[in-house]
C-alpha cells in the first residue's frame, strides 16, 4: 500500500450535511467546466496540428526558395560568364575588323597608305591590257537626230573604250554518225566521238562547265543555273536537269578529285579546317586540306579524329591548323603547325578586359612582337629564326604572375609553342588563313543551298567544288583547265573517247 494510506487529514469540525453539499457543488462545477475545457483542448488541437502543418508547408517551401536562389545564383554565374565571353568576342571582332588590333604590332603605329598595298597582286586592268591589239572602228553619223540636216565629216575624234559580253541564245544541234570501224590489232570495233560529246548524256562538255561554274563560283541555285543557260545561252534545263549534269561530272572527275589529294599530301604544308553542314538537316562536316597549288574539299559524318588521319594518310607534309583535338591526336607531333591568328585572337579574348599599361597587356604586345619577329627580320636564316623563337618563347613561359588572364595563356602556350614556332618557320604567314579562304566558298554554298538532301548529294559537292576551286585559282585559265580536267577523266573511265577524230567531208 502507498505510504500516504494511513495519513489521516484533520479536517476542520464541519457538518456532513454541508460537507456533502460543499463536494457535490466542486462537482457540479467541475462537471459543468469539463465540456468547455474538452471543447478548447480540441479546438487547440486543431490549431497546434494546423499550426503544424503550415509550419512543414513554410519549411517546404523555405527549402525550395533556397534550393532556387542557388539555381538562380548558379545561372547568373553562367550568364555573367557568357555576358563576359560574348563582350570579349564582340570587343576582338570590333578590334580585329577596324584597328587590327590581334595582329597589329605595339611597336607599329604608321597608318596603312590608302590603295593597293606592296606584295599585293595587281588587279588594276590598264596596267596589263594592250590597248593596241584592240581592233578599232571609225564612227560617224550622216544628219542630226535632233533636226535632221545632213552632216559632214570631221577628221577629230573621240575615243572610247568598249568591253562586252556575246549573248548568243542558239545552240548547236547536231546529229552525229559515228562510223562502227573495226581494229584489227585490238579485236575491237573503234566508234569515233566528237570532241565536245561527253558519255551517256546528249550534253555537251561546256554545258557541264559552265553548269559547273554557276555552281561553284557563282554560288547560283539550281533554278538560278537552269535560268541563266536558258536566256544566255538558249538551252532549256530544268532544276532535275541540272543535278543530273552535276552527278554525271562527278563520275568524269572523281580520277582527277584522288590525283589532287595526292597532291596536296605531297606538298610541304597542308592546310586544314572544316565546317559545319547539313544534309536532309542532319549535321554534317565538310573538311579542306589545301596548298598554293590544289583545294580538297572531303565530306564526312563527324569531326573526329578518324577523318583527319583518313584525309593525312601517309602524308609527309606539315598540318597547318587551329588547334582541333582531332589534328593533335592524329598528326605527328613534328609535322604540326599552329595557328597564331586563333592563337593571337585568343590572347586578345583574355586580356580584352585589361587595362592599358597592365601587366596582362604588357604579355599581349610581348607575344604579337614575337609573331612579327619573321616579317621584321626577313634576312634571318631558318636555324636562327627557330633559335630567336624558341629563346623569346621560353622567357614568356617562365613569367611569374596571378594573373588569371596571363596565366590561361601561358597554359594555352605550353601546349602549342612548337607548333607555334614550325608555323612561323614553314610557312608565309603562320597563320591558317589560307584554309578559311578556301573553305569560304563551301560556306557560301550551305547558306545559298542549306546543304544537301543526300550524303552522295554532298560527296558531288565536295569533289565538283574541289576541282572548280583548284583551277579557278587563276581564272583566265579556268575554262581550259577544266576542259582538261573533263577530257582526261573520260578518257580515262571511257576508252572509246581515246582515238582521234576525223570528220567526213562528203
Amino acid at each position: 500500500m502507498p505510504a500516504y494510506a494511513n495519513i489521516s487529514f484533520q479536517l476542520p469540525n464541519v457538518p456532513y450535511d454541508e460537507k456533502l453539499a460543499c463536494c457535490l457543488a466542486i462537482m457540479r462545477k467541475q462537471h459543468s467546466e469539463l465540456l468547455p475545457l474538452r471543447r478548447s483542448v480540441k479546438s487547440l488541437n486543431l490549431q497546434h496540428d494546423k499550426l503544424k502543418r503550415e509550419i512543414q508547408e513554410w519549411r517546404q517551401k523555405y527549402q525550395k526558395t533556397q534550393e532556387e536562389l542557388k539555381k538562380v545564383k548558379r545561372e547568373n554565374e553562367k550568364l555573367k560568364e557568357e555576358i563576359e565571353k560574348l563582350t570579349k568576342t564582340n570587343k576582338r571582332y570590333q578590334v580585329s575588323l577596324f584597328d587590327h588590333g590581334n595582329f597589329k604590332n605595339p611597336n607599329d603605329k604608321n597608318k596603312k597608305e590608302k590603295g593597293g598595298q606592296l606584295g599585293h597582286p595587281d588587279t588594276n586592268r590598264e596596267s596589263y591590257d594592250d590597248y593596241a591589239s584592240y581592233p578599232r572602228k571609225r564612227l560617224f553619223a550622216k544628219t542630226c537626230g535632233r533636226c535632221h540636216r545632213f552632216l559632214s565629216r570631221a577628221t577629230s575624234t573621240r575615243q572610247k573604250i568598249l568591253l562586252d559580253i556575246l549573248i548568243s541564245p542558239q545552240i548547236v544541234k547536231l546529229i552525229l554518225d559515228s562510223e562502227r570501224q573495226w581494229c584489227g590489232k585490238c579485236k575491237m570495233e573503234v566508234n569515233a566521238r566528237d570532241a565536245r560529246t561527253l558519255p551517256f548524256t546528249e550534253y555537251g562538255v561546256n554545258t557541264f562547265m559552265m553548269t559547273m561554274i554557276l555552281r561553284f563560283k557563282s554560288h547560283a541555285s539550281f533554278s538560278n543555273i537552269a535560268t541563266v543557260i536558258t536566256i544566255s545561252h538558249g538551252l532549256k534545263l530544268s532544276k532535275s536537269d541540272v543535278s543530273n549534269l552535276l552527278k554525271q561530272a562527278k563520275s568524269y572527275l572523281k580520277s582527277a578529285y584522288e590525283r589532287l589529294i595526292d597532291a596536296v599530301r605531297k606538298g610541304n604544308v597542308m592546310y586544314n579546317d572544316e565546317t559545319g553542314w547539313l544534309v536532309n538537316g542532319e549535321k554534317a562536316w565538310m573538311w579542306i586540306m589545301a596548298n598554293d597549288k590544289a583545294t580538297v574539299y572531303f565530306a564526312a559524318e563527324s569531326r573526329g579524329k578518324g577523318i583527319a588521319e583518313e584525309l593525312y594518310g601517309n602524308s609527309q607534309a606539315r598540318s597547318m591548323h587551329d588547334g582541333l583535338s582531332s589534328y593533335q591526336n592524329t598528326i605527328p607531333k613534328d609535322k604540326q603547325c599552329y595557328c597564331w591568328a586563333h592563337f593571337l585572337r585568343f590572347i586578345h579574348e583574355e586580356t580584352v578586359f585589361q587595362k592599358e599599361g597592365s601587366e596582362a597587356i604588357l604579355f599581349k604586345d610581348e607575344l604579337v612582337t614575337i609573331y612579327h619577329i619573321k616579317s621584321n627580320n626577313p634576312l634571318y636564316s631558318l636555324e636562327k629564326l627557330k633559335s630567336v623563337l624558341r629563346k623569346r618563347l621560353n622567357i614568356v613561359l617562365k613569367v611569374k604572375s596571378k594573373n588569371q588572364s596571363i596565366l590561361a595563356i601561358q597554359q594555352r602556350l605550353k601546349t602549342q609553342k612548337e607548333g607555334l614556332i614550325n608555323s612561323l618557320l614553314y610557312t608565309k604567314d603562320g597563320t591558317n588563313n589560307l584554309a578559311e579562304r578556301e573553305l569560304r566558298p563551301m560556306v557560301i554554298n550551305k547558306k545559298i543551298s542549306n546543304g544537301s538532301n543526300t550524303f552522295n548529294g554532298m560527296e558531288t559537292t565536295a569533289i565538283l567544288g574541289s576541282i572548280v576551286q583548284t583551277v579557278g585559282k587563276k581564272e583566265e585559265n579556268i575554262i581550259s583547265k577544266l576542259k582538261l580536267y573533263i577530257y582526261k577523266g573520260v578518257k580515262e573511265k571511257y576508252h572509246q573517247y581515246a582515238h582521234t577524230v576525223f570528220y567526213d567531208s562528203s
